[in-house]
């Protein structure tokens, strides 16, 4: 019986902005990428009564974590495999893919989930304005929910180890703010919103006009007061 080929990578866009990609790596090559982190265990194993890596395979291997082999191997398939799904279904990723594991079983072929986005697609009006809050609220774009948390993230990390800097405590900071770590996470998150949708904007002008930078591009606004 001839076995059947391995269920091809697939793509799902969500409303969110949010890009999944499954990848699908064949339990053939998990075995190869094993055997390989195995050989180089047993090359390097250093066991009394015998010089390193002349220890036989058959001594060694008991005493190997197999997971953590398993996870080796797999780390040097994914990014073949990521590059490949994103070439073939023509992406343009913005961020560093989040990928965890959905199969990953013995005699199987393993699957993995890679959420990432895009850039988002920009309408400006018919008439720009040089003042970005209108030039935002007149314009349609969609920031990816994924690249928000992403900056919000980054930005709570930063304000984090400022407040260390201060002496301060995060309850104290957030007591002298009359915020919560909830109501703190949603004005950082819709802040960065703003400021991504602003930037991804300005970019979409620069590339139209063809304008070098982002200063040139703010001072090609002002010049259409």
């Amino acid at each position: 019986m001839t076995k059947s080929s391995p269920p091809p990578s697939s793509l799902n866009k969500l409303a969110n902005g949010t890009i999944e990609l499954t990848l699908v790596i064949p339990w053939s090559e998990i075995q190869k990428a094993y055997e390989k982190e195995v050989g180089e265990a047993v090359a390097n194993a250093e066991i009394q009564g015998f010089r390193k890596g002349k220890a036989p395979r058959s001594m060694v291997e008991p005493k190997l974590d197999k997971s953590h082999l398993y996870s080796h191997a797999v780390q040097n398939l994914l990014p073949e495999a990521y590059a490949s799904a994103v070439k073939n279904n023509n992406l343009k990723p913005i961020l560093y893919p989040q990928i965890k594991i959905i199969k990953g079983q013995e005699n199987a072929d393993w699957e993995f989930l890679a959420t990432t986005c895009e850039a988002p697609s920009v309408t400006l009006p018919d008439k720009l304005s040089p003042d970005l809050n209108i030039l935002r609220q007149k314009s349609q774009v969609k920031v990816p929910d994924l690249l928000v948390e992403e900056e919000a993230n980054h930005r709570l990390a930063s304000l984090a180890e400022n407040i260390t800097k201060l002496g301060l405590t995060t309850e104290q900071y957030l007591t002298s703010k009359k915020l919560t770590p909830i109501s703190l996470k949603s004005q950082i998150s819709q802040s960065s919103r703003v400021d991504l949708e602003t930037e991804f904007i300005l970019l979409h002008i620069q590339n139209a006009q063809k304008i070098p930078d982002r200063k040139s591009t703010l001072d090609f606004l002002h010049k259409l007061v």
